[in-house]
């Protein structure tokens, strides 16, 4: 009976010696596995002992407002429960709302979670996520700033930063990722590929698309940085010199099969600091949402967020 006990206590979740406090930042909107999963990780949280506070949001600029107004001394974690622009709403929240903010998380509910691919955090796997909010260890991850606007992941500018800009946001909210791809074909025969000024490390690249990366992934699990890292304070910037539709195919074919970085008209350079010079206005997106125009100085930020991460 003894061990039969233990054997069934082995499997409960792991109870933290000091229960933490978490604030769950979450959009009401998401769709009902998601909404189900968010539920799930919830009452993981509550089952290990966690004290959690949950807000929703009621429109975009909600989690910022909701991260920033967060006081250190209610919360040990402030979670983002949502997509990469959620998780960037949420740490520019944090970055500006006080000098020691609680540590970050994330509940993966969008359409390419590349934070969560990033830390190895399984999107399906509830208890895994769960376990990460409530036990695990933070790492100091130095954030990119483009126009003054905070970034986790990316910031790009050219065809995926206009792709971004014109996606069906309810499309997206039925298909994932296809309404991307729907937006990408629809962009290629209309989009003029103007050029683009990349000026860093002292010197001047000239391309048509160019990604400034904190991250390795893109767009989902395709490696487009290899050498990129969360915790360095330095940006692997990816440059893309072809233009029109067969440097969409030939770049959309090399991205899933890890391939970009090695095509020989590619160049992946590493700066503390770039300036894009484009049209006037362009659009750069940042973690999947727009954040800035053109023309546009991207940087390591001097702010740096603890991020949750998987043990």
């Amino acid at each position: 009976m003894l061990a039969q006990s233990m054997i069934e206590m082995d499997k409960l979740p792991h109870v933290a010696v000091q229960a933490r406090r978490v604030l769950v930042i979450y959009n009401p909107a998401a769709g009902r596995s998601r909404s189900k999963r968010l539920a799930e990780v919830i009452a993981g949280l509550k089952l290990r002992g966690c004290v959690v506070t949950e807000c929703k949001t009621g429109q975009r600029g909600d989690a910022e407002i909701f991260a920033r107004e967060a006081s250190a001394a209610d919360h040990d974690i402030i979670v983002a429960a949502g997509g990469d622009g959620t998780v960037n709403e949420v740490v520019n929240g944090l970055v500006s709302g006080m000098n020691a903010p609680p540590r970050l998380a994330v509940i993966p509910l969008g359409t390419a979670n590349v934070l969560a691919l990033e830390i190895g955090l399984d999107p399906a796997n509830a208890d895994q996520i769960a376990e990460t909010i409530a036990t695990g260890a933070a790492r100091t991850v130095h954030l990119g700033i483009a126009n003054g606007r905070h970034f986790v992941l990316m910031a790009g500018a050219g065809l995926d930063a206009h792709v971004v800009e014109g996606v069906n946001i309810a499309l997206k909210r039925h298909t994932g990722k296809l309404a991307y791809v729907v937006e990408s074909l629809r962009q290629a025969f209309g989009y003029d590929f103007p050029a683009l000024q990349v000026r860093a490390n002292g010197e001047i690249y000239e391309a048509r698309m160019v990604v400034a990366c904190k991250g390795r992934f893109y767009g989902g699990p395709f490696i487009a940085a290899p050498d990129a890292r969360l915790e360095s304070p330095k940006l692997e910037v990816c440059i893309l010199p072809m233009s029109g539709v067969s440097g969409l195919v030939r770049y959309g074919m090399a991205l899933p099969m890890n391939k970009l970085a090695e095509l020989p008209e590619v160049k992946v350079i590493s700066a503390e600091s770039i300036t894009i010079l484009g049209p006037r206005g362009a659009p750069l997106q940042g973690d999947g949402d727009i954040i800035a125009r053109l023309p546009a100085e991207v940087s390591i930020a001097r702010e740096t967020v603890e991020l949750v991460v998987p043990g």
